[in-house]
């Protein structure tokens, strides 16, 4: 974690406005660049949204599950769906790709309720996405509007983590051009592990984990992998 991040850590927490749930978060301990990668807990989180523009579209959808020891925790498996504010449409388009539509968000808790909990299991861990440009924006900007706080804590991204190794000039192919990131069926399929029902945040939070533990075990054989190596590759 930066300096930057760190200040501004220490200057919500100085507010006796923010909320036990968000003290909690900003005041945890985070692990040492020289950490092993299996004594640290990173906890994969995935979002579906009903757009991909976090000032105009909202979350829906939140999936997370830890990994800790090098191995996946299925008993810390998480998800909530989110009702949006009143009026938000959800496209068409959207709801074809996730299934999500207002009728089955009709029941579900707003995302000022659910925060809570996913600041209490992002607490002391490392968060995990696939393709950060996608799920960081909206995570940080729920944040902001509730909070009045950003994203700060460390954060890896599993399609930079795959890319490393497609791109590496002794690993991959060297390629020059524009990197592309893949998706998780497809990383999961080459690599062989499991992978469930695509856009759903669950079960994606789920693939990208299983990807996360097949990608570092496999960058341990090359040498010992740090979690300040892994965020130099996929921070």
């Amino acid at each position: 974690m930066d300096w930057w991040q760190s200040w501004q850590r220490r200057r919500v927490l100085r507010s006796c406005a923010a909320p036990e749930s968000v003290r909690a978060w900003l005041s945890a301990s985070w692990p040492k660049p020289e950490d092993d990668w299996r004594r640290v807990r990173f906890t994969a989180l995935d979002l579906e949204t009903s757009g991909l523009q976090p000032r105009e579209n909202e979350i829906l959808s939140i999936g997370m599950v830890d990994v800790e020891g090098g191995t996946l925790r299925e008993g810390s498996a998480w998800q909530s769906l989110v009702r949006p504010p009143d009026g938000h449409r959800i496209s068409e388009a959207s709801t074809q790709i996730h299934g999500l539509d207002a009728r089955c968000l009709a029941d579900a808790p707003r995302l000022g309720e659910v925060l809570p909990s996913v600041l209490e299991r992002l607490a002391g861990s490392v968060l995990m996405v696939h393709v950060s440009q996608v799920d960081h924006p909206f995570l940080a900007r729920a944040l902001r509007a509730h909070y009045g706080c950003g994203l700060w804590m460390p954060t890896l991204d599993t399609a930079r983590l795959c890319a490393w190794f497609d791109y590496h000039p002794q690993l991959g192919k060297g390629r020059n051009e524009v990197i592309v990131f893949r998706r998780l069926t497809e990383i999961a399929a080459e690599l062989g592990v499991e992978a469930g029902r695509p856009h759903d945040a669950l079960e994606d939070a789920l693939t990208c984990a299983r990807i996360f533990i097949a990608m570092s075990e496999r960058l341990e054989r090359l040498s010992p992998v740090s979690f300040g190596r892994l965020r130099r590759i996929a921070g």
